[in-house]
């Protein structure tokens, strides 16, 4: 799983020209499973997106999670985090998993972050959306979980 999160003070997913989902301070993390993902990835991720220190805190700079903050997530996903690129002109998609396993496994990791005590709103899997969001210091991170 390849991800980019990015600490946020506002985002906006717009479909069709209209507000689909919005969150306020916090965290937008774009998502993209690879072939060899499973279940695993998804608690992984989640134990990490919440925990991660990327807020500043009473220790400091980037020492409060989303968690400790209050703060809301929200997840897109972004299958070309996996494009190879590195060869010619055209990125290749090989190592993401196809749609309907990126699916389910997205689908899953929506439904299992409804059992934590966060506030969180997403995108639609394989809409075309325009995102909107006002990156926060900048502060942008790439995990591979």
């Amino acid at each position: 799983m390849q991800t980019l999160v990015q600490r946020v003070s506002s985002a906006k997913i717009h479909i069709d020209s209209k507000i689909y989902s919005s969150i306020n301070r916090g965290i937008l993390a774009y998502v993209c499973f690879e072939k060899d993902d499973n279940e695993e990835v998804i608690e992984k991720f989640i134990h990490k997106i919440i925990n991660f220190y990327f807020f500043k805190g009473d220790r400091g700079v980037m020492s409060a999670s989303l968690k400790e903050i209050k703060g809301e997530l929200m997840i897109v996903s972004q299958f070309t985090l996996s494009a190879v690129t590195n060869k010619g002109n055209k990125p290749s998609f090989h190592k993401s998993a196809g749609t309907e396993k990126a699916k389910n496994l997205y689908d899953l990791l929506i439904k299992r972050l409804n059992k934590y005590p966060i506030h969180f709103q997403s995108g639609v899997f394989g809409s075309d959306m325009d995102i909107h969001s006002v990156n926060a210091g900048p502060v942008t991170f790439s995990f591979k979980i």
